[in-house]
């Protein structure tokens, strides 16, 4: 695995998150803003200066268990 760059950039964190969860978090944030709504409840849990609680969803989106993927898979 390469090395990276981390000077400008902060380093990479996996993380295990269930295809539903994943898929259903893109819904309600929007696909490229994960990584921002993660970051947002990150810094609220630690009582941040400044840091608000995240905004919710306005309803449930998704429920457990029902990730296309697997969906995908069941079909194949």
């Amino acid at each position: 695995m390469a090395k990276q760059n981390t000077e400008k950039h902060t380093p990479l964190r996996p993380l295990r998150i269930p295809d539903d969860e994943w898929e259903a978090l893109g819904h309600a944030v929007g696909d490229r803003n994960r990584t921002q709504a993660i970051r947002e409840f990150i810094r609220w849990k630690l009582r941040w200066p400044g840091n608000a609680q995240p905004d919710r969803a306005p309803e449930q989106i998704g429920a457990p268990g029902t990730s296309s993927k697997s969906n995908e898979e069941e079909t194949a």
